[in-house]
Parts: C-alpha cells; sequence; structure tokens
C-alpha cells in the first residue's frame, strides 16, 4: 500500500493539507494522542483523544508512537494498513520500517518562523509558549532530512 506522509513544524499546515486531500476523496489517518482536546477539534476526527493509561493499553497496537512534550502521539497499526495519508512527527517517520518506507512520499511543511508565528498567535498561544515551541521544532528539525519534498512557502 501506498502512503503519503505529511510532517512539518507546529502551525506548518499539515492540518491544512491534510484536509485538501481529505476533500478529493483520500482516507486519512486519525492518530491518538493524549493531549487535551483543544477547542474547536473534535474526538475521532482531529485525533482520537484518550487517557495516558488507555494510550499504554494500546501500545501494542500502535505502528509507530512518540511522547511531544506532556504528551504522547501514536499511529495505529490498523489505520496504518488502511489510510492513504498520515501526519507524523520526525519521531514517527524514523520508526518506519525500511519496507515500508519504500512505498511512503513524504512532504515536509517548513513555511517560514514568522508565518508559523502568526498562525500559533491567531490559536491563542501566549508569546512565551510560542518562542519555546519554535525553538523546540527548529532542533527537532536541524538535522531532518528523510523527506522526498520539501515545501517551504505557505501558499499551497
Amino acid at each position: 500500500m501506498n502512503r503519503l506522509i505529511i510532517c512539518g513544524k507546529a502551525a506548518a499546515g499539515k492540518d491544512l493539507l491534510k484536509q485538501r486531500f481529505k476533500e478529493r476523496g483520500f482516507y486519512l489517518d486519525v492518530s491518538y494522542t493524549t493531549r487535551p482536546i483543544r477547542k474547536g477539534e473534535v474526538d475521532g476526527i482531529d485525533y482520537n483523544f484518550i487517557s495516558e493509561k488507555e494510550f499504554a493499553d494500546k501500545t501494542n497496537e500502535m505502528y509507530e508512537y512518540a511522547k511531544h512534550g506532556p504528551y504522547l502521539y501514536g499511529t495505529g497499526l490498523y489505520e496504518w494498513e488502511n489510510c492513504d495519508i498520515f501526519i507524523m512527527e520526525t519521531h514517527g517517520i524514523s520508526e518506519i520500517t525500511p519496507e515500508d518506507r519504500k512505498n511512503c512520499f513524504i512532504i515536509y511543511l517548513n513555511p517560514p518562523r514568522i508565518i508559523r508565528q502568526q498562525r500559533l498567535k491567531l490559536r491563542g498561544w501566549d508569546i512565551e509558549t510560542i518562542a519555546h515551541r519554535t525553538e523546540m521544532d527548529e532542533n527537532k528539525f536541524k538535522d531532518f532530512k528523510d523527506f522526498d519534498i520539501i515545501i517551504e512557502n505557505a501558499n499551497f
């Protein structure tokens, strides 16, 4: 099965691109997370929001999972086997087996920092949180090279 994986820093446009694929009939993964639901998100649509205990009980049903900040995120095995489009972090991508990687196309969204910071501000994040998250992302993606194409503008 061929898979398209979208990755990028916070507020890079991953969900927007994923939504555009959904509108064209692609079957989208809904990842699992232990983070609290944000205003406007829908459980089972944006993420499967579960407790840390539920996540721990599901780890044998995960293709990959990682801790990002205080929260866990993961891709279920069922979703991995049945979906077309995924959003993954760098750690998740590093967990893709070499055999599966042959059938993946990875898009790295990397718009300018100022665009991402503006988007985070629109989400209601304070300046300190934005600065911290931006710095974390810069470090995480500093040596990231496991992608097939990079999109560095915000106009996709």
